[in-house]
């Protein structure tokens, strides 16, 4: 029985370069029916301090930071997980508020 012959190994391909600078927050107004909601898309501070995937508890906010890819720099929130998996000013920008229904 004949061998496949050996594949040559995969080229190499150079890490793509992360954009690494932080973004400036962007602060985003809609208005519907009588209410205002503000978004906005920035990297957030922890509260309480920076735990490791370690480190967190039950009740611990698991709000990401830093870059997922430099472990030295990527922590977590760490604030009193509020009624779900994050502190309270996490929940407010994880979740939207229900929009009351149309009629």
């Amino acid at each position: 029985m004949a061998r496949a012959p050996a594949r040559s190994p995969l080229p190499s391909h150079p890490e793509r370069e992360m954009n690494t600078t932080n973004a400036d927050p962007v602060n985003v107004s809609l208005s519907e029916g009588g209410m205002t909601f503000t978004t906005y898309f920035a990297d957030q501070e922890p509260i309480d301090g920076k735990l490791t995937v370690v480190d967190l508890t039950e009740g611990t906010c698991r709000w990401p930071t830093g870059n997922p890819r430099d472990l030295s720099t990527f922590r977590y929130c760490g604030g009193a997980a509020h009624d779900g998996p994050y502190c309270k000013r996490h929940a407010k920008l994880a979740y939207l508020p229900k929009l009351p229904r149309a009629a």
